[in-house]
């Protein structure tokens, strides 16, 4: 029997599915030892099975209360729960490589933290490392402290305009509202004031035409409906 015959043989195809499965759990023999579900070890299909139903989160943690600290939920993917591990796993110089998870956030091209390539990110890093000095991050505090209580403020109005409606409950796009306190905080941040879209409760900034024009309204895109 040629070579081709065997590998058209129909053993041939269905040791296939096999040898695929079972590739990946021999390459990654390092971490074998490393409790997890029995099909993770060989397969991506339990971790997309969790991820289509929407249950992500509850399964990784279930097999955490399960397994401990350390779990094999994908053949090369090790999930961490230890406050311990922080340090060691993020840490500079800890010799770890970011996975290609991050090549997903690439656009155009490669920035601070999607940057794979350790000598690439050392050179990024250097060049912002004073904005996110402690002693930086502690000076925004009273901006960022500010906007979040006028996101509290504006929660504490729905919720009385639906409790003086007779409701003991109001929905909202929380979404939406976070966008409002990210953009607002910038602007706060890095120029001197917000752009009002939490007072407003719209995604919305006074913008000019021209640097003596009157200020007008630009919404970036159709405002969410009302809060009800």
């Amino acid at each position: 029997m040629g070579l081709t015959s065997l590998l058209l043989s129909p053993y041939a195809l269905l040791l296939l599915p096999i040898i695929y499965y079972l590739l990946p759990y021999i390459r990654n023999h390092a971490i074998r030892d490393i409790p997890g579900p029995k099909l993770a070890a060989f397969s991506n299909l339990w971790l997309l099975y969790q991820c289509r139903h929407g249950m992500r989160y509850l399964a990784v943690d279930q097999v955490h209360k399960t397994f401990g600290p350390l779990v094999r939920v994908q053949p090369d993917h090790v999930s961490v729960a230890d406050p311990e591990a922080i340090g060691v796993v993020y840490s500079h110089t800890g010799g770890w490589l970011k996975s290609d998870y991050y090549d997903a956030f690439v656009s155009i091209q490669r920035g601070l933290f999607n940057t794979r390539d350790r000598a690439e990110h050392t050179r990024k890093r250097k060049a912002v490392s004073h904005t996110f000095s402690t002693k930086s991050i502690g000076q925004f505090e009273q901006y960022m402290a500010y906007n979040l209580q006028e996101l509290v403020k504006q929660w504490d109005r729905i919720s009385s305009t639906a409790l003086s409606g007779g409701r003991q409950w109001a929905e909202m796009d929380c979404l939406h509202w976070f966008n409002y306190l990210a953009f607002d905080i910038i602007g706060d941040l890095a120029f001197g004031a917000p752009f009002g879209m939490l007072s407003k409760g719209r995604d919305i900034a006074e913008v000019k035409m021209t640097p003596n024009s009157p200020h007008h309204l630009c919404p970036r895109h159709r405002s969410p409906q009302p809060p009800r």
